[in-house]
């Protein structure tokens, strides 16, 4: 009689590894400060190394939800977006939400709003009322970047770097004289290099999401999204942001 009790074990163990997998998921994310990035500046780094405020955003929205997760920050942002695309139980974070991408996807959001913005040094004396007037300048951006596909598209001509601390670099020696970034990002990673800029244009206002797994449970989704509208609601999500941008 003992012996007939094992399989029921058995069922049991596989059960709560199912249940235990069920319950854990992996977010993978690119270098973009202030919103994800690493606690020593190297281009990839695992969980605890993984900071910035979008991350710390998707450890409280998780743990809060009862799920357990795993971080990579990896330098290709393509390869952190397939693996969320074709790989189950993960996401990727921050993504801008296109009708491309949209039927791929899982939609956890919006994770907080930014606007795209054209930005000057700060004694800068250019004025943009415009996209066309952006084809008289040199404009800066991070050639992965959603702002400058978008530009390209509207026919502006675009200097782009492999990271937006080169345009901060190419903006302070006058290789550039405009940089097309986000009103998070730009000024964050400017002051990292003490250079003081400006908006002096705003092209669009945006928000970020979290792209989950298509085939996701959407009870999980729903969760997370519920969640997330506590977070904004108690200001929580807004405090994140400001620790950072202080």
């Amino acid at each position: 009689m003992k012996f007939r009790r094992i399989p029921c074990l058995s069922l049991l163990l596989l059960a709560l590894t199912a249940q235990a997998q069920a319950n854990n998921f992996h977010l993978v994310t690119e270098s973009f400060p202030p919103l994800n990035m690493t606690n020593n500046g190297t281009s990839f780094a695992r969980n605890d190394r993984v900071s910035g405020f979008a991350t710390d955003i998707m450890r409280k929205l998780f743990e809060s939800s009862g799920y357990t997760t795993e971080f990579t920050l990896m330098s290709d942002w393509d390869k952190a977006f397939n693996s969320a695309k074709d790989k189950p139980a993960y996401g990727v974070y921050s993504a801008f939400r296109t009708p491309e991408r949209e039927e791929h996807f899982q939609w956890v959001g919006p994770l907080y709003h930014e606007d795209w913005v054209i930005l000057a040094l700060a004694d800068s004396d250019i004025s943009v009322s415009s996209l066309a007037d952006l084809k008289n300048f040199k404009v800066g951006s991070y050639e992965y970047d959603g702002i400058s596909d978008y530009l390209i598209e509207q026919q502006v001509n675009m200097e782009q770097a492999k990271s937006d601390a080169l345009n901060v670099v190419k903006l302070k020696l006058g290789k550039i004289q405009l940089w097309a970034s986000s009103s998070l990002t730009g000024p964050y990673v400017a002051s990292n290099f003490r250079v003081p800029v400006k908006s002096v244009f705003k092209i669009n206002e945006s928000s970020l999401w979290l792209a989950m797994y298509k085939d996701t449970d959407p009870a999980v989704v729903e969760k997370l999204n519920n969640q997330l509208k506590l977070m904004h609601e108690s200001g929580e999500i807004q405090q994140l942001i400001a620790s950072y941008n202080g």
